[in-house]
């Protein structure tokens, strides 16, 4: 499934609210252009239902087929049990993946996928690894892969997966 590691559900209320969720502004990075969104139709469903209150999306769902409304709301009860922060997070990562060029947005995707059927000690590695660059500005990313402590730590098949992803963290140079 499309963006299983960035959103394995979308939802439109916080958890411990019971509000719609705040839309998240559209991110900017510097040196990339702004592309149409090019969302793949389960993402297109999801970003549309976390827009809608509650009565909106209950009319919404009982449109649908039993299994896929099913799927649906346990990808929104999985989101909803997230930190508000990490939501918001997912959010912001989803809309920049949106708004890469499309062969770059499925390269992102094939990394993904590559990712989730590593052993889970490479996702850990790589996972904990895309968390400490996420604090890094964007420009100072590229130079921190190509260390020789880096290159060790990672094959290069790794390395390729968490290039494609660092480029739908957010980015530092505000």
């Amino acid at each position: 499934m499309a963006a299983t590691l960035l959103m394995p559900a979308l939802a439109g209320q916080n958890a411990n609210k019971g509000q719609p969720a705040q839309k998240v502004p559209q991110p900017q990075r510097k040196g990339q252009p702004q592309a149409a969104p090019n969302n793949h139709p389960g993402e297109q469903i999801l970003l549309k239902l976390s827009q809608m209150t509650p009565e909106e999306r209950e009319r919404a769902l009982s449109q649908l087929p039993p299994a896929r409304r099913a799927q649906l709301e346990e990808g929104i009860r999985n989101f909803q049990k997230l930190p508000p922060a990490v939501q918001a997070r997912r959010l912001n990562s989803l809309q920049i993946l949106n708004s890469l060029p499309p062969r770059k947005q499925n390269e992102v995707r094939r990394s993904m996928n590559q990712l989730n059927l590593l052993p889970e000690e490479r996702r850990r590695a790589i996972n904990q690894e895309l968390r400490r660059m996420y604090v890094m500005p964007d420009d100072e990313r590229p130079g921190y892969m190509s260390t020789e402590e880096f290159r060790e730590r990672f094959s290069p098949e790794e390395q390729r997966i968490i290039g494609d992803l660092a480029e739908v963290l957010p980015g530092r140079n505000q």
